[in-house]
């Protein structure tokens, strides 16, 4: 399942028993306080070095620790003050912990639960993502390509080398080209086009029937673990036994057939396992098998605790680290049942993709 990490942080909250608090600001509040009358329900002082984390107003995306939680009149002071005025019924949420600590945890997490090593048998990608990339040697053009122009703009210019021999298509015309040179997404063709073709009538190009073919920027950290072919949008996919990843003496990978194949009239998956998706907003997502996310949570909670034992002025030092060998227990021994299995890649020595 794809999951924004905004739900994956209220998750990991619960997981830890440390949910936010979400609040509304009321008058009186400005760049210096926040005044609101719901937190006369807590005692003196009991948000004392928890975080605000300001959701909308001027002021959004503000993150403050707490200096003093005053219950008579219901204030929060911030150490520092905000970057602009608090306004009467901004939103805004108290966090135990600081939200910016919560998403360096999740993403060390994220990393770690593919790279870091099982300490009984040493290996690694206890979780991933599945991809199934449909793609191989070819692309839209993003942009028109007008006749007695060399450049074609297209979606992906990774999936392709120079020297290589296209088609390029639209519903009204064909012709082929090859590439002299590639910029970003910007392939530079030997001459210039015939014709002119448009994004409006479906323009692409494609790879004509070849023997290496580049897996491209989606699939290039990726692990690849099998190649299916369909004959058409219908017809059932049926596992093509003849591949092998290989890499140029440029280090670029690629899909290697020992026969040349066609990717223009039939439809060709890659399958492959990739590292999860690191999280920057909260609308970020993270592909992940939904029995899966309590074991990135004690990752999580591992990375979180640990980095909090590492700072003194985190405070109660005994106590960080006892957390956070707890959740590290239960990633490498309660939960090593959620241990993803680990598909083999077919890969070969370094090769040229012009090699015969």
């Amino acid at each position: 399942m794809t999951i924004a990490y905004s739900t994956l942080q209220l998750g990991f909250l619960e997981f830890i028993e440390a949910v936010a608090v979400e609040s509304i600001a009321d008058t009186g509040s400005n760049a210096t306080k926040i005044v609101d009358t719901a937190l006369s329900i807590y005692g003196d002082g009991y948000f004392d070095d928890w975080w605000i984390y300001v959701t909308s107003g001027s002021a959004e995306g503000d993150i403050r620790q707490i200096e003093t939680h005053t219950k008579s009149t219901t204030t929060l002071d911030p150490y520092v003050d905000f970057s602009a005025a608090v306004a009467n019924t901004d939103t805004y949420e108290l966090h135990k912990h600081n939200p910016d600590s919560v998403m360096r945890s999740i993403n060390d997490a994220l990393k770690s639960l593919t790279n870091r090593p099982d300490p009984r048998t040493g290996r690694k990608n206890k979780l991933y993502r599945r991809i199934a990339f449909t793609d191989l040697g070819h692309s839209l053009l993003t942009s028109n390509a007008d006749a007695a122009q060399a450049d074609v703009v297209v979606a992906d210019g990774t999936l392709f080398f120079a020297g290589q021999v296209l088609d390029i298509s639209d519903d009204d015309a064909t012709e082929e080209v090859t590439i002299e040179s590639i910029s970003t997404n910007t392939l530079t063709m030997t001459a210039v086009l015939a014709n002119s073709y448009t994004t409006a009538a479906s323009a692409k190009v494609f790879a004509q029937s070849g023997k290496y073919f580049n897996v491209g920027a989606t699939l290039g950290n990726s692990r690849i673990t099998g190649v299916f072919l369909r004959a058409d949008s219908t017809s059932q996919r049926n596992p093509y036994r003849e591949w092998m990843v290989v890499y140029t003496s440029a280090g670029v990978k690629q899909i290697y057939f020992p026969t040349a194949v066609s990717v223009d009239d039939q439809t060709w998956i890659v399958e492959a396992i990739g590292a999860l998706e690191s999280v920057s907003t909260p609308t970020s997502t993270v592909t992940i098998d939904s029995g899966k996310v309590d074991l990135l949570y004690a990752e999580a909670a591992y990375h979180l605790y640990r980095r909090f034992s590492d700072d003194i002025s985190a405070g109660d030092y005994g106590r960080q680290e006892a957390l956070s060998q707890k959740y590290k227990t239960m990633v490498d021994i309660d939960y090593r049942g959620m241990y993803m299995p680990l598909p083999r890649e077919r890969i070969s020595l370094i090769t040229d993709s012009d090699a015969d």
